[in-house]
């Protein structure tokens, strides 16, 4: 089995068998945070999941080398343009990055995006949909193809993709988890307003 995983440190390591399972469905999953992405290959049969708020996760899959990524970050870019995953930019580099390496080729990579949704109703500076714009707009400049979205919304969700990138999205209608969504989306008002980069949005919640 061979996993890549780059961490909330931004380190980038490599795992001979899964750090976090989670089951879906009774699935075996490999469950990513906040500030992390994961890639595997189809032969390891291992599907990658998250839980999403304002965050969203860009899913990328090269269908000749068979091998898929999936990301969660938390804002587009930090204002000193930090190196850590929890920003788009960074998230989205090392994860395209990391496939290069493995052989992976941009015209064979197709992408799917998934979260942003608005928990905080009243909160003016919308990062769910900042976060989607940057996914789209980032997509499109490299040339990598977006083939489906589950964004927007005002609910949280499961969003888990796995061999030849079929995917699985459930929405989370669920008063514990929006609060506990909500909660997240406030630490992360705080982050902007503050520039405080310390602060974890929904890291904390699969």
């Amino acid at each position: 089995m061979k996993i890549i995983k780059g961490t909330l440190d931004s380190k980038v390591i490599k795992l001979s068998r899964p750090d976090s399972i989670k089951y879906i469905q009774n699935q075996e999953t490999l469950g990513i945070i906040g500030g992390e992405f994961a890639i595997t290959y189809d032969s390891d049969n291992l599907p990658i999941a998250t839980l999403l708020g304002s965050c969203v996760a860009v899913m990328l899959y090269d269908n000749v080398m068979r091998v898929k990524g999936m990301n969660h970050f938390l804002l587009p870019s930090s204002c000193a343009q930090g190196e850590s995953c929890r920003f788009g930019l960074y998230a989205m580099e090392s994860m395209l990055n990391e496939m290069y390496k493995l052989g992976c080729r941009k015209e064979n990579i197709s992408a799917k995006i998934a979260g942003g949704a608005t928990i905080l109703r009243d909160f003016s500076d919308n990062i769910g949909e900042r976060n989607v714009l940057f996914a789209r707009t980032f997509c499109r400049s490299e040339g990598i193809k977006v083939i489906s979205e589950s964004v927007l919304g005002n609910n949280g969700r499961v969003i888990m993709v796995g061999n030849e990138f079929q995917t699985l999205t459930k929405t989370i209608a669920n008063r514990t988890i929006d609060e506990r969504l909500a909660f997240a989306d406030r630490a992360l008002a705080k982050t902007v307003n503050n520039t405080d980069t310390s602060a974890h949005d929904d890291i904390i919640l699969f």
